[in-house]
């Protein structure tokens, strides 16, 4: 009788465990996933310069013809994804003193708007080049506007009170008796991955995805450029 109850408690196990609901198992397989590794272009790899801020900013005059190249490429370590789509993002910050004397900046594109894409982008680890110049970054952003007063909406390249130089629609730094109260107009550069099955990869895992510090033919991997006026 005592093995017979072994028996059937055994076979009972076995049978709750058969049919559990994987669908309930916290401990979720890894999914595949994509990243991407965007530098500034013709700057040395040492120490990551080509990665650094400012590594390459637009010129103070001459904007008109000029330009700043960028190089990115997408990874995947496992090689179940492939990337069909790169979409380039730029954000831009403007600065200024409020009526209160306080010095503010905002974000004109809420995040980034889209300013190329990349439709047909090289094979896993392997560069894809573009450029952003300071027109494409005026189109996007020729409508947007700021309340500097708190009240009235103006927009940022007709503000009277910092009326743009002539020949450049982006600016640097405001100096007032040799002190700088506004700074140059900065540029954020993101990037979002789609994939051939629609997944869609933009900014993630920010304390490491961001600063991986895998050697170049290894991971690598960042989330973003940044650049001003200089």
């Amino acid at each position: 009788m005592k093995k017979l109850f072994t028996y059937s408690f055994m076979a009972a196990i076995t049978l709750l465990l058969s049919c559990r609901d994987e669908s309930l198992d916290p401990n979720k397989p890894w999914e595949p996933g994509v990243h991407g590794w965007g530098v500034f272009d013709g700057v040395a790899e040492a120490g990551k310069a080509n990665i650094a801020a400012n590594a390459r900013n637009f010129p103070l005059t001459g904007q008109d013809n000029s330009k700043i190249d960028f190089k990115i490429r997408w990874v995947s370590l496992d090689n179940k994804l492939t990337v069909s789509k790169i979409a380039i993002k730029v954000d831009m910050i403007e600065s200024y003193t409020d009526p209160d004397g306080n010095p503010k900046t905002v974000a004109l594109g809420g995040g980034g708007r889209v300013v190329k894409t990349i439709d047909a982008p090289a094979a896993n680890r392997q560069w894809n080049n573009f450029s952003i110049t300071p027109a494409e970054i005026y189109n996007l952003y020729k409508d947007a506007t700021v309340k500097y007063d708190k009240v009235n909406a103006v927009k940022v390249f007709e503000n009277p009170a910092r009326p743009r130089p002539a020949g450049a629609r982006l600016q640097g730094p405001l100096v007032v008796g040799g002190k700088t109260v506004a700074n140059a107009d900065a540029f954020l550069v993101t990037w979002e991955l789609t994939t051939s099955d629609g997944l869609v990869f933009r900014v993630w895992n920010e304390d490491s995805i961001c600063l991986d510090p895998t050697p170049v033919s290894q991971a690598n991997a960042n989330c973003r450029l940044s650049f001003t006026v200089r």
